[in-house]
């Protein structure tokens, strides 16, 4: 029995290994026949298929069975591994890790971590978050190229759109906080979850793998509705609203909606045509915009009246837009029309080109042509659009006359069929059409007037009339009436600040202060806009009235009881943009005293770093600007002091700038010592000053009064390393070209022109000797020569600067040098010289030579012409004739060049030198009305009055006395005028030609008497001179030796301007011979010589 059991245990085991090598034979058996090996196969496989009754059939599925067999095992295999893997590992992969591999490396489980990790994805890791869904779709795509079969679905619907849905809440979440100008998000100086253009390309290849796995490849991997319609919608407005900061967004917009054009069979909402025109509108890409909503509408949309006619053919409707939906679309596009126009305009010229105009031309035919015979509804915003376009490009008249056309649009039968019960209607369009038209008068020239118009209308709810043809009317209107009266909306504080703004581009801050406090409540922007508007204004007052501005400010934020505290909420106070604005105002005017008192209010409130060294410099940067020549030594001791002050305070570490300011105070003011202390005090505390400071401690002593002046800036230059006069070694120096253009400033303003002319050529044969270590002499050295040269009296200063020019013009076309085209000013400075001399046909000729070529001529280039037909020996006629047609060529110019204040002041100086008062008081009225209107600038000034003054000094009306002094009181009379010694003269000088001495003596006291001004010696010697043209002369020799004595008394106390000449003393003698009347050409020898005793001089003053 036992033997029985194990022969069948042993035949079972051979059956089980049998079996097991046939399942592992990759061929089918077959047995060895000596006699034919084919047939031995034949024979055996017939055997075999006859024992185990087995067809042909049977084989194929057998292997099959077999690799398919073998493939299970390798995957229960692998998944062995895995599990084991697994089971060692207590903790699970981190996903940086994971994304950390190559590609093709992850396992099926860390495939499935990196989907678990995105099936809920927070708003703040929607960046991350795509990232790994790319990284799971480039694995999944690989294992389909690879050919990888798990027999699992990784990627679901939920990983797709929990990705999309936090990128899309981000993106509006972001939006929001823009509308709401939150303070959190203008204080972030990055944001980490904005799309970025290499987060545009990763969703774009995220959409692309989508459309790959499930449409072309059908992965197993992948579920079929990961892609579809909603995928496409997500993705295109995702990158649409990101569109703003990255212009490659737009372009995936474009790309996405092109795709889901593909998925749908109709459009079921505008929404995403919408933010994909919304993304084109942003950038002016008004073409694309205009093809694509022709698209999703079925028809093409015309822009003109011919493609109108032309375009009537539609295609196929089933994805088109519904018209009652479209409205924010088409609003997209004539946004996108309008944004075009502005980038069409070259950002460095104002000036409107015709592709410009031709945009905004087409947004209006569709506007006001297609949108209504479409039946498509016009909005507000619809409005806008095409309007905001015309205001941006400053054409505010133009963006008027398209807001009365949409009025018009709105009561015509083309648009509505309602009657019209009264012929006054209400504005259908809101205020902020009417502020698109205020803002665009802003900009435009000339517009101020226009845009109070409109402003006033709105105010006061005026109507205005509008012309509408065919209009229904009811019976209590006339019938046939073509015109309806409109009330405009009331404006806000927009419109407010529209027009303070236009105020402000025009110089009007008297008017914008004035409207500002007529608002109930002006916002920050309405302060903002004023305050601009004062410091660009020439009003004298307006440092003051900005003053009083800080000063409401700054009570606004000390109101702490009588107002409740929502009020209090919304009350302005001086924050640091209205701080800025105020202290650019008083750099502007010069007013520093002013400016430090602003820095101290804002100091005691600012929560602001107290050791912030920028306020402190503009205050500085006030005292630098000072406008009056005689208040400039006080400011630079104020300047000092506040440096000082900064010193305390811990800025004296940082104060290099502020040393730089304070030494071109005492540079403008002519203090040359205390510019050198300072710049040796820097020296010493480890502060190596630079050349700069040097050139400003030249400047100093080029602008102060005395007569070492010359060798003071020479010592400076030898202290430098420059070499002696007549040096026999030349040390090698480095001294930057800049202070040698201080030193030729220096002789330029004394008129020194050999001296500036033999240091140009020192300066050019050391830099050939290899001694300078410098560049060689640059443009502004070339300009400070020829300035020295139009200050000269020599007769061959024409030649000289003609060769000068002519030099330079060579030199830049041979490339010496690396010299540069000869600048505007130079040739401005060659016109000065021809100006005094009187060359007026030279003068002429380089003008219209400068309009053939580049740089144009400016206001300065007609001015110094005009100059010298003043000094040139042309006729009355000609002279003031040749004067105004050279003015107003200059305001026809197309340069941009306009005529300014400098030409009026040579025209008037024409005027005056002729005695023609009456058409100098004509052009002074002309200028104060230019000035009004916006045409001019600056209105007129002390110089132009002064200039009728001395026209009717000259004039042989018989009114001239009484005009004089009207005008001369009214110059006193207004704020807006310092009056200077000048406009004394003026008047001094009717008196003196006329001999009406005691006038003139009274007017003299009065200038004596000044804390501002003070006389020079042409003021006593005009007095002098009426005591010799009065009509009773018998005691004018002792008045005229009493100013003498009393010139001189001026004189050792300190006032070196009213030092005696020659001119001062020839006047004495003439006053002392009237009074014996005895002519001076009969006057002996002894009689001279006794005069000159008498009166103290060494040489006689006729000679």
């Amino acid at each position: 029995m036992m033997k029985h059991r194990s022969l069948c245990y042993h035949l079972f085991v051979a059956f089980l290994v049998a079996i097991s090598v046939l399942l592992h034979l990759p061929e089918p058996l077959e047995a060895f026949s000596p006699s034919s090996a084919s047939s031995s196969r034949r024979g055996n496989a017939s055997q075999l298929r006859s024992q185990t009754d087995l067809s042909s059939n049977n084989f194929q599925e057998l292997e099959l069975l077999r690799e398919e067999r073998r493939k299970e095992r390798e995957h229960d295999e692998l998944a062995r591994k895995e599990i084991q893997a697994d089971s060692t590992s207590s903790q699970k992969k981190p996903i940086k890790d994971i994304l950390s591999q190559p590609i093709g490396d992850l396992t099926p489980r860390d495939l499935a971590g990196l989907c678990n990790s995105i099936r809920f994805v927070p708003q703040e890791n929607s960046l991350w978050s795509l990232r790994i869904l790319e990284r799971i779709l480039i694995e999944v795509n690989r294992w389909e190229d690879a050919q990888h079969y798990f027999k699992k679905t990784y990627v679901k619907k939920i990983h797709v759109f929990s990705v999309l849905t936090a990128l899309s809440n981000g993106i509006q979440s972001r939006k929001a906080q823009r509308r709401r100008n939150s303070t959190a998000y203008k204080k972030k100086k990055k944001d980490s979850q904005a799309l970025t253009s290499k987060d545009i390309e990763r969703l774009k290849n995220v959409v692309h793998l989508l459309m790959e796995l499930c449409r072309e490849k059908r992965s197993m991997y992948c579920d079929t509705d990961c892609y579809q319609k909603d995928v496409l919608s997500f993705a295109t407005m995702i990158v649409a609203d990101s569109s703003t900061t990255d212009e490659s967004a737009v372009d995936a917009a474009l790309l996405f909606i092109d795709m889901m054009e593909k998925e749908i069979d109709e459009w079921d909402s505008p929404r995403v045509v919408g933010s994909v025109l919304n993304s084109l509108s942003n950038w002016g890409r008004a073409d694309e915009a205009h093809a694509l909503l022709s698209r999703a509408m079925g028809f093409a949309i015309p822009t003109d009246s011919i493609c109108s006619s032309l375009e009537a053919v539609r295609r196929d409707t089933n994805k088109s837009l519904n018209a009652n939906e479209a409205t924010p679309c088409y609003d997209a596009m004539l946004r996108a029309y309008s944004n075009h126009a502005l980038l069409l305009r070259p950002s460095s010229s104002s000036k409107i080109i015709p592709a410009s105009t031709d945009a905004l031309t087409r947004a209006r035919y569709i506007l006001l042509n297609h949108m209504p015979n479409e039946g498509i509804s016009i909005t507000n915003h619809t409005c806008n659009a095409v309007l905001s376009g015309y205001s941006a490009m400053g054409l505010g008249s133009e963006a008027k006359q398209l807001l009365l056309e949409i009025e018009a649009l709105h009561l015509s039968p083309l648009y509505s069929n309602q009657k019209l019960s009264s012929s006054l209607r209400t504005s259908i369009l809101d205020t902020a059409c009417y502020n698109s038209v205020l803002h665009g008068y802003s900009l435009e020239k000339n517009g101020v007037r226009s845009a109070e118009e409109l402003l006033t209308a709105m105010k006061e709810q005026q109507p205005f009339p509008v012309s509408i043809q065919n209009i229904t009317v009811n019976s209590d209107v006339e019938e046939g009436s073509s015109s309806i009266k409109i009330v405009p909306p009331a404006p806000d504080m927009i419109s407010y600040v529209s027009m303070l703004n236009c105020y402000g581009k025009n110089g009007m801050g008297g008017e914008a202060y004035d409207l500002l406090r007529q608002i109930e409540r002006p916002t920050s922007a309405c302060y903002l806009a004023t305050i601009r508007a004062l410091q660009r204004c020439s009003d004298p007052t307006a440092p003051d009235k900005v003053l009083t501005l800080v000063e409401q400010l700054e009570m606004n934020r000390n109101n702490d009881g009588s107002v409740s505290k929502r009020r209090m909420r919304s009350t302005v106070t001086l924050n640091r943009q209205l701080f800025h604005a105020s202290m650019l105002c008083m750099i502007r005017h010069g007013q520093g005293s002013k400016a430090e008192d602003i820095l101290y209010r804002f100091n005691s409130h600012s929560t602001q770093d107290q050791n912030d060294i920028q306020p402190f410099i503009l205050a500085l940067k006030a005292y630098e600007n000072t406008k009056a020549i005689n208040s400039r030594r006080e400011a630079a001791e104020s300047a000092e002091r506040l440096l000082r002050k900064m010193q305390s305070i811990g800025h004296h570490p940082r104060s290099i700038e502020a040393y730089k300011i304070v030494t071109n105070c005492f540079a403008r003011a002519g203090m040359s010592a205390p510019a050198l202390k300072l710049v040796k005090e820097l020296d010493s505390i480890g502060n190596v000053a630079a050349s700069e400071f040097y050139d400003l401690v030249i400047k100093a002593i080029s602008l102060s009064d005395d007569k070492k002046a010359v060798s003071q800036a020479w010592a400076i230059l030898h202290q430098l390393g420059y070499p002696q006069k007549n040096a026999k070694d030349v040390e090698p120096f480095d001294i930057p070209i800049t202070t040698f253009n201080s030193m030729l400033k220096l002789f330029a303003r004394r008129g020194m022109a050999n001296e500036a002319e033999a240091l140009l050529q020192e300066i050019e044969e050391f830099i050939i000797q290899g001694k300078s270590k410098g560049s060689g002499p640059d443009i502004q050295s070339y300009e400070a020569v020829l300035e020295a040269l139009g200050k000269t009296n020599d007769s061959d200063a024409v030649e000289r600067a003609e060769a000068l020019v002519t030099r330079v013009e060579v030199m830049s076309e041979l490339g010496g040098g690396g010299m540069q085209q000869p600048s505007l000013k130079m040739y401005n400075e060659l016109l000065n010289v021809y100006g005094e001399s009187g060359k007026v046909g030279s003068a002429e000729r380089l003008l219209a030579r400068l309009h053939e070529q580049s740089p144009k001529p400016d206001a300065f280039s007609y001015a110094t012409t005009i100059k010298a037909l003043k000094n040139s020996g042309k006729s009355k006629d000609i002279a003031v004739a040749r004067a105004k047609e050279l003015a107003q060529a200059l305001d026809q110019s197309s340069n941009g060049a306009r005529i300014n204040e400098i030409i009026f002041a040579h025209r008037l100086s024409i005027l005056a030198k002729f005695g023609l008062a009456v058409q100098a008081e004509n052009l002074l009225q002309e200028m104060r009305h230019k000035h009004k209107t916006g045409e001019l600038k600056q209105g007129p000034g002390v110089i132009h009055h002064t200039a009728v003054l001395n026209a009717w000094a000259k004039s042989d009306d018989k009114r001239a006395i009484s005009r004089a002094e009207r005008l001369f009181e009214k110059m006193k009379a207004d704020p807006n005028l310092e009056l200077d010694l000048a406009a004394y003269h003026g008047l001094l000088l009717n008196y003196s030609v006329r001999g009406i001495s005691p006038k003139a003596r009274r007017l003299l006291q009065t200038v004596l008497d000044s804390e501002t001004i003070q006389p020079n010696r042409n003021t006593f010697t005009m007095v002098i001179d009426s005591y010799s043209r009065s009509s009773s002369t018998a005691n004018a020799g002792m008045k005229a030796e009493e100013l003498l004595d009393q010139m001189r008394q001026l004189h050792a106390a300190g006032n070196a301007n009213v030092e005696p000449d020659s001119v001062s003393y020839a006047s004495v003698i003439r006053c002392k011979q009237a009074s014996t009347s005895k002519p001076i050409n009969e006057l002996t020898e002894f009689d001279k010589l006794q005069l000159m005793r008498e009166l103290q001089i060494e040489n006689w003053p006729f000679q």
